[in-house]
């Protein structure tokens, strides 16, 4: 059975995912129907052998519902990826409009004001989206803050700091008697959720802030 999602819908299955590898191994493609993407419907088939027929076309089920082939998902997420770059906080319609625009020109739809030399927003837009709990990227991202570990435990903190950040233990204990410490910023949900249940097994306290993919998504959290 065929799953209709709507663009918003479409654009949370991709957020949901935790780095491009998990867009590649969660969608074989995207297909369509016809017309503006805000009224339009998504199907992103799992596999191969559910997107294309045996003649490469779209299976006639998916044609029936008016489904035709729109994008390969790892350009879908890249055209999201670069209108975020450029407008940290774009609308839906934003979005919408830089799809259409690649879909029909094969090219990335270039957003005015930003700057041309590096291709994305400045740092007033970026520091906007930070406010919003706005991350950088079209995945949920965690910044980890140690603020808390019990005395009884600096060793064994102070251990895991050294190797986490990549620093000599007797530069680590030092700084963990001086908390908060950053350990991490903008790391995808998997590596954050290892971090905090790694921390947590000695009783050491992590701060967690989470970042969303969009604007209008809850700010995700770990578990």
């Amino acid at each position: 059975m065929i799953a209709l999602l709507d663009l918003q819908q479409t654009l949370h299955a991709f957020a949901a995912c935790n780095d491009d590898d998990a867009v590649h191994a969660c969608f074989a493609w995207v297909h369509a129907t016809e017309g503006d993407l805000l009224q339009a419907r998504f199907w992103l088939p799992a596999d191969e052998d559910a997107a294309f027929d045996d003649d490469g076309d779209v299976p006639a089920e998916a044609r029936a519902l008016g489904l035709s082939s729109c994008l390969e998902p790892a350009t879908f997420a890249d055209v999201l990826d670069v209108q975020k770059r450029q407008q940290p906080l774009s609308t839906l319609a934003d979005y919408a409009r830089a799809l259409a625009y690649y879909a029909e020109y094969d090219a990335f739809q270039q957003v005015d004001g930003i700057d041309e030399a590096l291709g994305e927003a400045g740092e007033d837009a970026w520091a906007a989206a930070r406010d919003a709990d706005v991350g950088a990227g079209i995945f949920a991202s965690f910044d980890l803050v140690l603020i808390a570990c019990p005395e009884a435990q600096v060793k064994a903190v102070a251990q895991r700091v050294a190797h986490l950040l990549e620093i000599p233990l007797g530069e680590a204990l030092p700084r963990c008697r001086g908390l908060p410490l950053m350990l991490g910023e903008a790391l995808d949900r998997k590596r954050a959720q290892a971090i905090k249940d790694d921390f947590a097994a000695i009783d050491a306290t992590l701060q967690v802030r989470g970042f969303k993919p969009f604007p209008w998504m809850d700010a995700p959290r770990l578990r």
